[in-house]
């Protein structure tokens, strides 16, 4: 335990012993809008805020991936999350170790780069994955979707990958009509 709370700053239990419910009350998730060039723009979610990161993405175009700088304009809990997405969801994927994210995140490579070797046709522009570990101290994946997902309301699932390399959905919060957000735990 000791060489745990050295890690993890000792102020969180390290991720495999945190409650599915004791992530979803602590965790936090960052809006950040970052600015290009030519006056555009693009929002991510991101684990903790970060004006330069090296990998937005997990499929990268350098040329259009380059940014004047950063702001973050939100900060939120799952729920709360949930209630500022109108087209979208999210899928928040939560992990023991950074090496069983990386090896998780890494299949995505590998499956994009074999689907671009066969000549099949996939939006890059579409695959915002972005990692990181969160303010708990959790190593994370963060994948946003561009539609709504369950009903026609936007979604935010948390998959957890710390026992069950496969992943298990674990928590749900759907939006619903003005404040109402329905949670589910799994």
């Amino acid at each position: 335990m000791r060489q745990a709370e050295q890690q993890h700053g000792g102020s969180y239990p390290p991720p495999e012993e945190m409650s599915v419910e004791q992530i979803v009350a602590e965790m936090r998730i960052v809006r950040v809008r970052y600015n290009l060039a030519d006056t555009s723009a693009y929002v991510r979610y991101m684990p903790r805020f970060n004006p330069r990161p090296e990998d937005l993405t997990v499929h990268v175009d350098p040329f259009a991936e380059h940014h004047e700088g950063a702001e973050i304009t939100g900060e939120f809990r799952l729920p709360e999350l949930v209630k500022e997405l109108i087209h979208a969801y999210i899928r928040v994927h939560v992990f023991a170790s950074r090496e069983q994210r990386n090896y998780f995140v890494g299949g995505f490579d590998e499956a994009l780069t074999q689907l671009d070797f066969v000549g099949g046709g996939f939006g890059f522009n579409r695959l915002w994955i972005t990692v990181g570990t969160t303010n708990i101290e959790v190593p994370v994946c963060i994948y946003l979707g561009q539609r709504t997902a369950v009903n026609r309301q936007p979604t935010v699932t948390l998959v957890d990958h710390r026992a069950d390399s496969r992943g298990r959905v674990a928590y749900r919060a759907v939006g619903g009509y003005a404040d109402h957000v329905g949670e589910e735990y799994f």
